[in-house]
């Protein structure tokens, strides 16, 4: 019998724990190794095959990526996504998953996106059964060398990378 696994679920203001367990056992997650002492979080976790877009879900990407921006930073000038939507399906990567109630899984993604010159990272979320797009999410703009951001600017050298192979 594995050990029992107890997550947190729900935003910040919850803070009651439940039995996680069978989302490990089953394989289908994974502990997310990120603690000071080098323990698995009790919040959030990796899915270990996350659950492919369709092409609907991929067309769905350019609104995403407007309205989190429009809620995040709303000066923005958000147009040149929804007129003339570019193609983000390379742009899209897994970022962690957790629970928003108790065995509700939920899978969250970063889409990065370059708009008018500059870098932004869409943090947005997915139901992990149905892979249908949640509201919510966040926007950011990566500027500067700051530690924090240093995963999204190696992913947005990837992606520049991938693409210019493409070319």
């Amino acid at each position: 019998m594995p050990k029992k696994i107890l997550m947190y679920y729900g935003g910040t203001e919850i803070e009651e724990m439940f039995d996680a367990t069978k989302c490990f056992v089953s394989g289908m997650y994974k502990p997310r190794n990120m603690e000071a002492d080098g323990g698995a979080s009790k919040v959030t976790m990796l899915r270990s095959k996350p659950k492919p877009f369709t092409a609907a879900q991929y067309e769905e990407l350019p609104l995403i990526a407007s309205g989190r921006l429009r809620w995040s930073l709303p000066s923005i000038d958000r147009p040149p996504l929804l007129n003339n939507p570019p193609d983000l399906r390379q742009r899209v990567r897994y970022a962690y998953s957790a629970f928003a109630e108790p065995n509700t899984p939920v899978d969250y993604y970063y889409l990065y996106l370059e708009l008018h010159g500059n870098r932004y990272v869409i943090l947005f979320s997915r139901d992990a059964q149905s892979g249908e797009a949640l509201p919510g999410g966040s926007a950011k703009q990566v500027v500067g060398d700051y530690a924090h951001q240093a995963e999204h600017r190696k992913a947005f050298a990837e992606i520049e990378e991938a693409e210019r192979q493409v070319r």
